[in-house]
């Protein structure tokens, strides 16, 4: 949107912002979700102003939009009992790595890549075409010109240093 097209659209917000919590009100009964369904509904049109084109009537496709999200909000309340574990959602422990874990894993790749390339060229051609690309051996054989056998070995080489490094 254009800074004009942003200043009306601000001037109707404002104009229409106590219609529209009365709307969400009547429909959710809570001061404190009214203001954050007035906020999500000024937010949501303000990030898709794409939303709005072709609306001759802002001020009422802000109610519109106001009551759909006060009336998905209630339908997820409704639904919310029947769902083990809702109540507690906000406690649950974050599963992503923290910080240390992080660090200690860039550690550890780095030294796997270190052990890697420090295998024998043939040994590394062979490990990579095996764990990188899934190659089987006898594939594996057919695209170094060499036998599945001595793939075998070169398998047991880089697996065995890897093992001794790590």
């Amino acid at each position: 949107m254009d800074d004009i097209r942003r200043r009306d659209f601000l001037e109707v917000f404002l104009s229409v912002r106590e219609r529209l919590a009365a709307v969400i009100q009547r429909r959710v009964e809570c001061a404190a979700t009214t203001a954050d369904l007035t906020q999500d509904t000024f937010l949501r049109l303000w990030e898709r102003p794409g939303l709005l084109r072709g609306v001759s009537d802002l001020a009422g496709y802000f109610v519109t939009t106001g009551r759909n999200l006060a009336a998905d909000h209630e339908r997820r309340r409704r639904i919310a009992p029947f769902v083990a574990g809702v109540d507690h959602l906000e406690y649950v422990a974050d599963n992503r790595p923290s910080a240390e874990d992080v660090i200690l894993g860039r550690d550890e790749l780095r030294r796997l890549q270190e052990i890697v390339n420090s295998l024998p060229p043939k040994c590394r051609q062979v490990f990579l075409l095996s764990r990188m690309e899934g190659l089987s051996y006898v594939e594996i054989g057919t695209k170094l010109g060499i036998s599945p056998k001595t793939v075998f070995s070169h398998m047991v080489t880089a697996l065995e240093r890897l093992k001794a490094g790590m």
